[in-house]
Parts: structure tokens; sequence; C-alpha cells
């Protein structure tokens, strides 16, 4: 019997979104258009490294891009959590 992937959802969300094309494409589209309007799309960059300690590396992912935002140097920096059920309040976390 085959064992279950390590983290699948985490292995997912960083292999989609860690195509800048395929995030330039949802973000564009999720953020305030004024805001999606000043971000160079065509040069979002994947750097390297994580910003999620250790406490919560296990159900969590992150990814940060660099850009210009304006005509000055930016960072776009995405964490998604996965979770089994809906909580109305996540966006406070």
């Amino acid at each position: 019997m085959e064992e279950a992937p390590h983290n699948p959802h985490d292995k997912l969300f960083k292999r989609s979104f860690g195509d800048p094309s395929t995030t330039a494409g949802f973000l564009r589209h999720e953020f305030p258009e004024p805001l999606a309007r000043a971000i160079r799309w065509d040069i979002l960059e994947l750097q390297p490294g994580t910003f999620i300690d250790s406490h919560y590396r296990s159900s969590e992912s992150d990814l940060l891009f660099s850009t210009l935002l304006g005509g000055k140097p930016a960072r776009i920096y995405l964490l998604f959590e996965h979770q089994r059920s809906p909580e109305r309040t996540i966006a406070l976390r």
C-alpha cells in the first residue's frame, strides 16, 4: 500500500503558486484594481526562503515574490493556511 504524501496541500500550494505567472493571474483579480494596475506582474519573481516559524510549518505555507509597485521595489508575501472547516474570523489571524 502506498503511503499518502506528507502535507499534500502545502505541496499543491507551493507548486501552483510558486509559478509567477499563476500567482500573477490569481492576484490580479484578487487585489483592488488600483493596486493591481500599479504592480509589474511581468517581472514577478519568486524569492527563496520562508518566514514561517517551525511551530506552524506543518499547517501553513508561504511564498515571497519581488516586483515593482509604482516603479519602486516591492515584495508580495503569500501565506495560506489549510483548514478542515470554515472559520469566520480567519482574516484576523
